[in-house]
């Protein structure tokens, strides 16, 4: 999990190992995530996203699975968990999983949740195939 959240962190601020600060990770306030975020924290997730119409979810358990479930919670699909490729100019952290047949691309832009009006720190695309999911997603530190 601490390498996947470094890897997260280079990505953010766009900086190199050597550049990061000793303490990359910020406090979290826990309350202010709400239950089920601290609840995939607990589980061992450690980054997590939403998105709307359809109303998705994205769990990545560093070293154990990548969980997605879409259309509003009634198809849920687990992978095995697969080492990220990071593109420190960009800002961005690629994910291939199942052969390449979904993709998984968090971007260090801000981003607003929809539905709730909830501030993010990246924005997450999730491509299946043809369709591609929009969304917002955190680190669980």
């Amino acid at each position: 999990m601490v390498k996947y959240i470094g890897l997260l962190a280079l990505v953010l601020c766009g900086c190199t190992q050597a550049e990061l600060p000793e303490t990359s990770a910020p406090e979290i306030d826990e309350a202010s995530f709400g239950g089920v975020w601290h609840k995939a924290k607990l589980r061992g997730v450690s980054f997590r996203a939403i998105g709307q119409e359809p109303g998705w979810l994205l769990e990545i358990t560093d070293g154990s699975e990548i969980l997605l479930v879409t259309d509003y919670g009634q198809t849920k699909t687990s992978y095995p968990y697969v080492e990220p490729n990071v593109f420190q100019e960009e800002r961005q952290t690629r994910f291939f999983v199942n052969h390449h047949d979904v993709e998984i691309i968090i971007e260090g832009i801000a981003c607003r949740d929809t539905m709730s009006g909830e501030e993010f720190a990246v924005t997450v695309t999730v491509a299946v195939g043809e369709n591609r999911l929009f969304g917002c997603g955190r680190a669980l530190y």
